[in-house]
């Protein structure tokens, strides 16, 4: 894949935009994207966990899953994933499974766990070392990159009271 930063850019700005909508309405600080050479062809991904039941329903993989339901189970191989924060090890798995070439991200786990998501356990207990991690990963800053988790820490953390525990672990409503 020749895509480059200036091409990804823009849309990880977008996705931050839309991260913050969604954190601004309540919800998790985390978007997901699915782009080729031909664009952007998933929807811009939030987490669904709370509101489906379903406790894979990560930003990321609600991105992924609108790809190949849109685009044929094959439209993943070689696509670049773009996400608002570092996608736990359940994402990673899924993007590794279905052939995602890279990863891009704003803002990586150990700054999204400086916000009270910690969810750096789950790459081990998902078979995601830190080989295939670096292989995969790429740092995409953006100006606005950290204003989601600025805007949803101060009133979903334990310090603001409004943050509960399914969320601090991969099991539960992380990216």
């Amino acid at each position: 894949m020749t895509l480059t930063a200036a091409h990804l850019r823009p849309v990880m700005e977008r996705a931050v935009e839309a991260c913050i909508a969604h954190v601004e309405g309540g919800g998790l600080p985390f978007v997901g994207v699915v782009v080729t050479e031909a664009g952007v062809i998933s929807e811009f991904g939030v987490n669904r966990v709370q509101e489906t039941g379903d406790p894979s329903a990560h930003a990321e993989i609600v991105a992924m899953r609108h790809a190949l339901d849109s685009h044929g189970r094959t439209i993943l191989a070689g696509a670049a994933l773009l996400a608002t924060g570092e996608p736990c090890g359940l994402c990673y798995r899924f993007a590794i499974d279905h052939g995602i070439e890279a990863i891009h991200v704003a803002v990586d786990r150990d700054a999204v766990a400086h916000f009270g998501i910690d969810y750096r356990r789950s790459y081990q207990a998902l078979g995601i070392d830190e080989e295939q991690r670096a292989m995969l990963l790429h740092h995409l800053p953006v100006d606005r990159g950290l204003e989601p988790f600025t805007r949803y820490r101060p009133t979903n953390t334990p310090t603001g009271h409004k943050h509960t525990s399914p969320h601090t672990h991969w099991t539960g409503t992380s990216s």
